[in-house]
């Protein structure tokens, strides 16, 4: 039996959104129109930070509830250890119905306990998808079932072989080949259809409203703002107006689109500036297009019923480096373009939209939703109790005291990245410190980036947002070293390890798919 509460939560996750690319935030471009009136009437976190750098330790710790030092899961082949309860386990747990609608490939397919709890969970990524099922017509009805069984069976076959691209491993080294990235890209959608997730959602939400259903927790995550771009003419002629008569930018684009290790990578040399302006644009055009899409979903929950009863979340799990400081992608660092995320929601009961200027985590998210939930408090392995309210987001309307002093920020080096670098560009390693974790120490507008072993550098974000002037307090650093040594030390008492695992990808058999598919010789 469903609980019969009206109280629902949508949860987005824009996944690969920079901050800074919508209005709301100050951007000067056109690209959200929609985010932007949906944002007018939320919650509007300004200072908003993701706990880790990418998708594995960034949803680990919104599922968990706990930071990447604590959970561990910081690699694509990491599984979160079942003694951490996911979101949606215990709101499943309490009679609550959980959806997930999901474009990421690391979080729908990948067999890393991110799935944990999830009533149904359609993946619109992979080789395979698995969506919805549609009313049709009886006489369809026992194809519909044959073609069912038909596709179950397909994915499967196809889950673990797709796994095994989660480790740095030859079947990984072999897919990143120019040759075979338009492969996995298209065919196998890598990026998910945005389109129909949307529709669908949309869909499920209507019926939310239409049959009085109550008592649901939907998660979307799209990924249209991941690399490779390839957003519709529309937006392109929008946003990057000089492309078609730039034959420069049409060479670049279409082969940074296929040369996927450069994605995940630091740069060996710079961008020049039409490549660095072609690709800033084209980033540009992907969110306006997403924005575009989304404009089904904000008017489905822009109803009477939905205003009264469903917690609207909007959020990135992380940013993007778009050759800014030496990086591309999200591999490695804590730089503001890729741990500052956009966060807001629109809360039943809010009369007009706020701005709250402290920073906050997205890990509070998990406590935000449950306290939403009226849960007053949990237990976990290490803790008889721990008290929701006082980390729960939904505080922030008339208590700032709930926020923390300081917010840290971890960033492990991918394996899989490191994998690429040794094999191709070894001197990168040094040269941008990339086999060594490193951290952001925020409290007040001050942020100290500790890179394991080596340095501390201090920046004033008020003074400089671009973290272009770092600058020397012997006193201010001893005094943040402090705050992360203490946060170490007591993450490290908090781990735990007894189901730490590894996802398994030793079967015989895969390895023999995937010679048959021409991966590995």
């Amino acid at each position: 039996m469903r609980r019969k509460d009206q109280k629902n939560v949508l949860m987005v996750v824009l996944d690969t959104h920079r901050y800074d690319r919508i209005g709301s935030y100050g951007y000067g471009r056109p690209t959200t129109p929609n985010l932007d009136s949906l944002a007018a009437e939320s919650l509007f976190f300004e200072k908003a930070i993701a706990p880790g750098q990418w998708t594995i330790p960034s949803h680990a710790s919104l599922f968990s509830g706990e930071v990447p030092a604590v959970h561990m899961t910081v690699q694509a082949d990491d599984v979160l250890p079942k003694e951490f309860q996911t979101l949606a386990t215990r709101l499943s747990a309490t009679g609550l119905e959980t959806t997930g609608f999901c474009n990421n490939p690391l979080v729908g397919i990948i067999q890393n306990g991110f799935k944990r709890g999830f009533d149904n969970f359609y993946n619109y990524c992979g080789v395979v998808p698995s969506t919805p099922q549609k009313e049709i017509d009886d006489l369809w009805q026992p194809l519909r079932k044959l073609w069912s069984k038909y596709t179950q069976i397909l994915r499967k076959l196809s889950y673990p072989i797709q796994n095994t691209f989660a480790s740095p491993n030859e079947f990984f080294m072999a897919a990143l080949r120019p040759l075979f990235v338009p492969m996995w890209t298209r065919a196998a959608n890598f990026k998910g259809m945005t389109g129909r997730s949307i529709n669908d959602t949309a869909g499920f939400l209507k019926n939310i409203e239409r049959e009085n259903l109550g008592g649901q927790f939907v998660f979307l995550n799209l990924m249209e703002t991941h690399m490779p771009y390839a957003p519709p003419e529309r937006f392109v002629k929008e946003f990057v107006p000089y492309f078609s008569e730039t034959p420069e930018s049409q060479t670049f684009m279409r082969e940074f689109n296929r040369k996927a290790m450069q994605w995940l990578i630091p740069l060996e040399k710079p961008f020049s500036e039409v490549e660095a302006a072609t690709l800033s644009d084209m980033y540009d055009a992907e969110v306006s297009y997403q924005d575009h899409l989304l404009d089904q979903l904000l008017s489905v929950v822009d109803s009477k019923y939905h205003r009264e009863n469903t917690l609207v979340i909007f959020l990135a799990d992380h940013g993007e480096m778009l050759g800014e400081h030496g990086y591309m992608g999200h591999g490695f660092g804590v730089h503001e373009e890729l741990i500052r995320v956009p966060l807001f929601m629109r809360v039943p009961g809010l009369e007009k939209g706020r701005r709250v200027q402290k920073r906050v985590s997205i890990t509070q998210l998990f406590h935000t939703v449950l306290d939403y939930f009226d849960f007053e408090s949990i237990s976990t392995p290490y803790a008889a109790e721990v008290d929701i309210p006082c980390q729960s987001l939904l505080r922030m309307r008339s208590d700032e005291d709930c926020v923390p002093k300081q917010l840290i920020a971890e960033a492990y080096a991918p394996e899989n990245a490191l994998t690429i670098m040794r094999n191709h560009s070894p001197e990168l390693i040094d040269r941008f410190y990339a086999n060594r974790s490193h951290r952001a120490v925020y409290q007040g507008d001050e942020k100290m980036i500790a890179i394991e072993g080596l340095s501390k550098v201090l920046f004033n974000l008020a003074g400089d947002p671009k973290e272009s002037q770092p600058y020397s307090d012997e006193k201010r650093i001893k005094e943040l070293a402090s705050v992360l040594d203490t946060y170490l030390d007591v993450a490290s008492s908090r781990q735990l390890g007894s189901s730490r695992k590894k996802i398994s990808l030793s079967d015989d058999l895969i390895q023999q798919r995937l010679r048959d598919l021409g991966y590995i010789e």
